[in-house]
């Protein structure tokens, strides 16, 4: 069977991100039924590019691509550029009902802010079960077989599909698309698409500070108000980070990059 060839009631989980858009792009070749969702999830810290590149897939493939923000409290919102949020709104009252801050090993942020946003949208569309078209590449085995398991150990109302995986394409196959693509993503592939994610690690999170110091002042606000890291105690802080001086050597901050599902 034709791995892109989504038979709805489906969403595809589309993060802004160069593999999604090429995701979609395999599957609206093969045609895009009315029951299929293309759903982007704005958290607030989603970089300005990242939602140009969204606005122009839908425009140019002609794509109806859904913006969704949860709000406080839960449940959505369904706006679109001009009305997305850009200062980490909903990023930070899901943190301030919380009242502690994500973290490598709880990562609430995406599970309230897209994932759950994504069930809200289609239960209101009256489906008891859809198709969750996720982007893993074949080349990102590892997260398959992740999303299998905790699938397979937590059932849920969709059921995961990874047409990229199954279809043996990986980052090179993307990256060689987009060169010969009319328009591409504006990001370098270090930067995502959330513009300090704290599963980046220290080096690149503080690489992208001294490009843009404007965008650590979030960041260093959230740690602030609950008094943590967005790490673990064994990490430096945003703060640290942004700061001139030498870093402490923390046990945590020898991790490097952490996977997520926000990122491509």
């Amino acid at each position: 069977m034709n791995p892109f060839r989504i038979e709805g009631p489906a969403v595809i989980s589309f993060s802004g991100g160069r593999t999604s858009g090429y995701l979609l792009r395999r599957i609206v070749d093969e045609g895009l039924s009315p029951d299929v969702h293309v759903l982007f999830a704005n958290t607030g810290k989603e970089r300005e590019e990242t939602l140009a590149f969204v606005r122009e897939v839908g425009a140019r493939w002609q794509v109806p691509v859904r913006w969704l923000e949860r709000v406080p409290g839960g449940g959505y919102r369904e706006t679109g550029v001009a009305g997305a949020s850009r200062a980490g709104e909903p990023f930070a009252a899901l943190i301030a009902e919380r009242r502690y801050l994500p973290n490598p090993r709880a990562r609430f942020c995406t599970q309230a802010l897209k994932i759950d946003a994504f069930r809200w949208f289609m239960e209101g569309q009256g489906y008891p079960t859809w198709t969750n078209v996720v982007g893993f590449r074949a080349d990102e085995r590892r997260r398959v077989v992740s999303l299998r398991q905790r699938e397979a150990e937590q059932p849920d109302a969709w059921t995961s599909v990874c047409p990229l995986a199954e279809a043996g394409v990986r980052g090179a196959d993307v990256l060689a698309y987009w060169r010969g693509a009319p328009f591409d993503l504006a990001l370098g592939p270090h930067e995502g698409n959330c513009d300090l994610c704290f599963l980046k690690g220290v080096t690149i999170r503080r690489a992208l500070m001294r490009a843009r110091p404007e965008a650590a002042v979030w960041w260093m606000a959230q740690e602030a108000a609950i008094g943590a890291t967005f790490r673990s105690k064994a990490s430096a802080s945003y703060a640290q980070i942004a700061s001139a001086q030498p870093l402490p050597l923390y046990a945590d901050d020898a991790l490097t990059e952490i996977e997520c599902v926000c990122h491509d």
